[in-house]
């Protein structure tokens, strides 16, 4: 016999853009680093409303960037090198109200 098992909100992880919506609105809907989205999908540009987002599985702590705060700073903050800040964030900078990832989950 054959259960269907709850596979939770989005197993897919797949969001439909809506009229209006813009990278930062959809991350912050879903608490995901802008830079990771992005990469994930080759945004060159946020397109339009109708258009498919694969949105990354991201499991781990994340962090706000405060004003004055360097990626060295944020780095040594959390114990992270540059590079492992890099690869979990798809990305080699930090601005201020950035989320970020900075540990795993």
């Amino acid at each position: 016999m054959c259960q269907l098992k709850d596979c939770g909100k989005n197993p897919l992880g797949l969001y439909r853009v809506q009229e209006g919506d813009t990278l930062q609105s959809v991350c912050a809907r879903f608490a995901l680093p802008p830079a990771l989205v992005a990469a994930r999908n080759g945004l060159r540009a946020f397109p339009p409303a109708g258009a498919l987002l694969l949105l990354p599985d991201v499991r781990g702590k994340t962090y706000t960037v405060c004003a004055g705060e360097t990626l060295a700073a944020v780095c040594e903050k959390f114990g992270l090198t540059e590079e492992s800040f890099c690869r979990m964030n798809a990305c080699s900078y930090v601005y201020p109200t950035q989320l970020v990832l900075v540990g795993e989950g």
